[in-house]
């Protein structure tokens, strides 16, 4: 069961080392080799190199993800590396950009990484996102998250969405207002203020619940990709770690609640 068409077209056929390399997922009916030819022609932009994107590049890198661009402007911090372990091999200083690039390359050479160290906003959102057929949102501000959702509407391209604050996690699709998606704005009717310094450095924020919304993260975005299953489109997983539970709520367009 499908809820949609595959969002890229496949490229060209598979050389004898990508069937070696992704030959258990080639295994999947849902992927197959047309599954993985539409991965191998996919340009997925991820928006942050944090405890939300390093599960995401790492599971998109290997699945064969063609072109991922990474967005980010800070740097390597060893007290974030309990949950941004894409770093892990990187010394403090080190641009996020040029660390997952380097993370990438070692895990899956035949990716090509576009490493963009630049903090996306309302102004350069556009430009950002040209060229690219889809947009993982792991950015750690509100801010952040309305100007990739507001261009990525303007685009006619999909975001994946996630968050992740103390033992708590999100994940939901955005999809354009003309395909019957929702948007941030009916997820959030009122844009929460961004706290000084970031949320998690206030709260915390416990490194398996990246993990966990990441995995969901990169799994609907092969999904979309492909063209399979049932995507988060107008619905979001919500975790609760300390429960270990996950439970399912609509999000329906603000006009549907007037």
């Amino acid at each position: 069961m499908t809820d949609q068409a595959a969002l890229v077209e496949p490229g060209p056929e598979l050389r004898a080392e990508e069937r070696i390399r992704y030959a258990r997922q080639l295994a999947l009916p849902e992927i197959g080799a047309i599954g993985q030819r539409r991965l191998r022609r996919a340009r997925v932009l991820v928006v942050g190199a944090g405890g939300l994107g390093s599960p995401v590049l790492t599971a998109l890198a290997g699945a064969g993800v063609g072109t991922i661009g990474i967005v980010d402007d800070d740097v390597v911090d060893v007290g974030n590396l309990h949950r941004q372990t894409i770093h892990a091999g990187s010394a403090p200083g080190t641009a996020k950009t040029a660390s997952v690039g380097a993370a990438i390359r070692e895990l899956n050479p035949l990716v090509q990484v576009e490493e963009i160290p630049q903090r996306l906003t309302a102004e350069n959102a556009a430009a950002l996102l040209d060229g690219y057929d889809i947009v993982v949102d792991g950015a750690d501000t509100f801010a952040t998250h309305a100007a990739v959702t507001a261009a990525a509407e303007r685009r006619g391209i999909p975001v994946v969405w996630g968050s992740a604050l103390g033992m708590d996690g999100q994940v939901t699709i955005f999809e354009p207002y003309a395909r019957g998606g929702v948007g941030l704005g009916d997820l959030y009717p009122s844009l929460p203020a961004d706290q000084p310094g970031g949320a998690c450095q206030v709260v915390g924020i416990l490194g398996p619940v990246c993990g966990a919304v990441g995995a969901v993260m990169a799994a609907e975005t092969i999904k979309l990709i492909v063209g399979v299953g049932r995507s988060l489109r107008g619905r979001m997983l919500i975790l609760d770690a300390l429960d270990q539970t996950w439970r399912e709520v609509e999000i329906r367009p603000q006009s549907a609640r007037e």
